[in-house]
């Protein structure tokens, strides 16, 4: 009997664990290719990155002209690393030979760019004022104001950005969640006890119109006939409608018709209300908002300070992403605001972008300006000056000088060409979602983990109770028949049923003793009236007839009555 039982157990064993042995196969060779790609992608940046570089030297072994570039560890844009110094340092190179210089792209570098990397703004800001280099990227707001004036200063506006992006650890977005989703649940308690007041009052209602003509499923007594009310309100409420207690007279009925409804109605709009706090727990709106939740943000760019201020949110200051990263994956802080061509960087160069609980889920359009500095001064007393003063590279210095306003017409140009550097150099993150009910799809799906785990579970503990209960069986000897009841014990339900049909008994025994009543008074009539009247019949004793025994049955009936 349970040997095709135990087979179907141990098949689906064997299936369950062929499925996942399958899956975790294909996971694992996505997980390869993906590897592979972005192995072959660095490749061949490391490729193109060698070959610039070898250019670079071969051109600068060409020129003696020099200028002193102010730059701000500000990734993607400028890198102070050896390999790659970030996309908009090539482009202002360029844009420096072409504009002062008037050089096409093919020719050699007419002066060679020094670069001075600063710590932060201010030190750029004091580097600029006293001369002491030639250009400054990027100027920021903060910076930018306090240059704004300077004769010798041309600000140039080299790329826009056209905003912020956050960043978010989805293990805050999913606490916060829970929270939110508690909340909403226990909010929507009000409408629960209505409709449980409301089955208790039709429980009352339903007993009062169908205990006298319906008192074998509600009973007559209001103890044990409002909670089996009370029950066949709530059997209707959910339109389940078992049918062990169903009125039968025509106003039990018609307020069933109108209980039905009513309940129809309460229990959909608990079931709307109670969906859409659950929706709105896992739709990653608690997870978007920032207001009065703190944020990461980097010290070198004010912009998004300025953006996070007016978003309410209190943010966090770190020096360099490296920071912000370890605490973003230590679920230190939660969500990191950052430029957005940063946040391309960001989530590619630090690996986050194969960590499925970091995701980019909002992009925040704000324009952020970011400008080139250029400083003009006397070439004779510049401290960027060689020792060879020779008249060609007097001339490039007077050049590079006085070129700030030539610098300042082409800023239209710079700024496109920056944004094609920028699309071609950095690979764009998608806007993912924060909505986590994604992930409540992949609790079952073939590589996650918990669907593993509750598949093996639930498989434990069929095949448990399967064993249990076969032990059980072989221990007590049982037979899967009803076992008989012990005499002399009846339930108090089965008491109750006799006691009522005791009483509905007695009711009918006074209504044909009544009857009975009633036919002797005729007959006893008739009888006189037939007889003449001093008749030797009369003088008899009287025997007992059939009428009087059936009222000596009424009398035992009323002491029945007393004994109950």
């Amino acid at each position: 009997m349970h040997v095709p039982t135990l087979r179907l157990v141990l098949c689906l064993m064997v299936c369950c664990d062929l499925w996942l042995a399958s899956s975790q196969k294909l996971q694992l060779d996505s997980i390869d290719q993906s590897e592979l790609v972005r192995k072959a992608r660095e490749i061949r940046q490391h490729r193109q990155v060698r070959q610039t570089r070898q250019l670079r030297q071969e051109q600068d072994k060409e020129t003696k002209c020099k200028f002193k570039f102010a730059l701000l560890d500000f990734p993607p844009y400028i890198m102070n690393q050896s390999m790659n110094k970030g996309f908009m340092y090539q482009t202002l190179t360029w844009f420096v030979d072409m504009a002062c210089f008037g050089r096409e792209a093919t020719d050699p570098i007419a002066c060679k760019m020094v670069p001075v990397f600063v710590q932060n703004q201010d030190e750029m800001v004091k580097l600029i004022k006293n001369g002491s280099v030639d250009f400054g990227f990027p100027i920021l707001s903060d910076a930018k104001q306090k240059l704004t004036g300077l004769d010798s200063v041309t600000l140039i506006r080299a790329f826009v950005s056209s905003g912020c992006s956050m960043i978010v650890n989805l293990k805050q977005c999913e606490a916060e969640s829970r929270e939110q989703l508690l909340t909403s649940i226990t909010s929507q308690w009000p409408i629960l006890a209505c409709i449980i007041l409301l089955s208790g009052i039709s429980g009352v209602i339903i007993w009062l119109l169908e205990h006298r003509s319906n008192a074998a499923q509600f009973s007559p007594s209001f103890t044990i006939g409002s909670p089996e009310g009370f029950w066949w309100a709530v059997v209707s409420l959910t339109t389940v409608g078992y049918g062990d207690k169903t009125p039968k007279t025509l106003c039990g009925r018609a307020f069933g018709i109108m209980w039905i409804l009513i309940g129809a109605i309460m229990l959909s709009l608990f079931t709307a209300l109670f969906t859409n706090a659950m929706q709105a727990s896992l739709d990653g709106t608690r997870c978007r908002d920032i207001g009065g939740k703190k944020v990461g943000v980097s010290n070198k760019n004010p912009e998004t300070h300025i953006v996070a201020k007016e978003l309410d949110a209190d943010f966090v200051q770190f020096k360099n992403l490296d920071e912000m990263q370890k605490n973003l994956s230590r679920g230190t802080i939660g969500r990191v605001m950052v430029d957005r061509n940063t946040a391309f960087h960001f989530l590619d160069k630090s690996g986050l972008k194969r960590n499925r609980q970091i995701r980019m889920i909002r992009n925040i359009d704000y324009p952020m300006e970011y400008y080139l500095a250029h400083v003009s001064h006397d070439v004779m007393g510049s401290p960027n000056d060689t020792n060879n003063f020779d008249d060609e590279v007097l001339d490039r210095k007077t050049q590079l000088s006085i070129c700030g306003e030539s610098l300042k017409e082409l800023s239209a140009d710079v700024v496109a060409v920056a944004k094609d550097t920028a699309k071609e150099q950095l690979i764009p993150a998608e806007l993912q979602t924060a909505d986590l009910s994604d992930e409540m799809e992949g609790l079952f799906s073939t590589g996650s983990q918990m669907t593993k785990f509750i598949l093996f579970a639930l498989l434990g503990i069929f095949a448990f109770l399967l064993v249990i209960g076969k032990l059980w069986e072989v221990y007590t000897n049982c037979k899967p028949t009803v076992r008989k009841k012990r005499k002399g014990l009846i339930p108090s339900s089965r008491k109750m049923s006799m006691m009522q049909n005791f009483l509905d008994l007695e009711e009918r025994l006074k209504d044909i003793t009544s009857d009975l009543q009633k036919l002797k008074e005729e007959f006893e009539g008739a009888t006189n009236g037939l007889s003449p009247v001093g008749s030797p019949e009369y003088s008899r004793p009287k025997e007992r007839s059939f009428f009087n025994n059936m009222l000596d049955l009424n009398g035992k009936s009323k002491n029945t009555e007393t004994i109950l």
